[in-house]
Parts: C-alpha cells; structure tokens; sequence
C-alpha cells in the first residue's frame, strides 16, 4: 500500500518514467527473443530521441535508474541484467546523459562463457551492479550517452 501512496503522491514526470520503464522492460524482453540484437538497438536509440519529447523532466541519472528499480520490481516476473541495463540506456540516453554501457565476460570454471551487462556513469556502477563484477572482462563500450 506504500508503494501506491508514493507513486500516487509523485510528481507527473516520474509516474510517466514509471510507465516508461514498465513498458521497456516488457518491450526489450520480447524483442530480444524476436529480432536481432542490433535492430532492436537500432530502434531503442530511436526510442530514446523521441522519448524526451514524451516523458517531462529534467531527471538526474540517479532518478532514471530509480525509476528502472522499481518498475523492475512491479512488473511480475524477473528479467536478465541485459533488459534492465538497455532500458536505462534508453531513458537515460531521452534526457542526454553521458554513459557507457558495458558488456564484459568470464569463463567459469567448467570452461563455460558467461556474460554480465551494466551501465556505467561518471565512473561509477550505475545499473547492473553485481559482487563479482571485477570477474568480467569488459568489452569495448556498446554505447554511450555521446551517441546520436
């Protein structure tokens, strides 16, 4: 009941954002299964210049993150690093922040390749936070917020 308190109490630009991030993280889901990696990018970064004509605000990298986190925890069912970071690209790249999003890889000890994706922001782990972040090679930034 909290929950609806807050987001009921909360200004018009973060109850859009909320909605925003809800349908991406269903959106990036679905597309990730239906087409290739680099269309559905192609159409994200579309996305995310229309978006800031769409979602009002002037929100601090921090607040789109938020609003990534909670629509995460709202819509039922669980979603890769994957999803939740190319969301965030997107809303962070409608409101023109600088960032690098950052795959990385490791082999696990039984040989097996495994992946991490997460956002970085002025130097810091924005989204995609893990304990064992260090254990991932990170591969070439595949965006940043300079892009257009």
């Amino acid at each position: 009941m909290d929950r609806v308190k807050r987001f009921v109490s909360a200004p018009p630009g973060d109850k859009l954002r909320l909605a925003v991030a809800s349908g991406l993280l269903v959106a990036i889901w679905g597309g990730l299964v239906v087409v290739s990696f680099d269309r559905l990018r192609s159409v994200l970064a579309g996305t995310g210049d229309v978006g800031s004509l769409v979602v009002p605000g002037t929100p601090t990298a921090g607040q789109v993150v938020a609003a990534v986190d909670v629509a995460d925890s709202w819509v039922p069912g669980t979603r890769t690093c994957l999803v939740r970071s190319l969301t965030a690209e997107v809303l962070l790249r409608t409101y023109g922040h600088s960032f690098e999003h950052r795959i990385g890889v490791d082999r696990d000890s039984s040989d097996s390749v495994r992946a991490h994706s997460w956002i970085e922001f002025e130097g810091e782990v924005l989204i995609g936070d893990v304990d064992n972040l260090e254990e991932y090679e990170p591969l070439p930034p595949i965006s940043t917020g300079n892009e257009r």
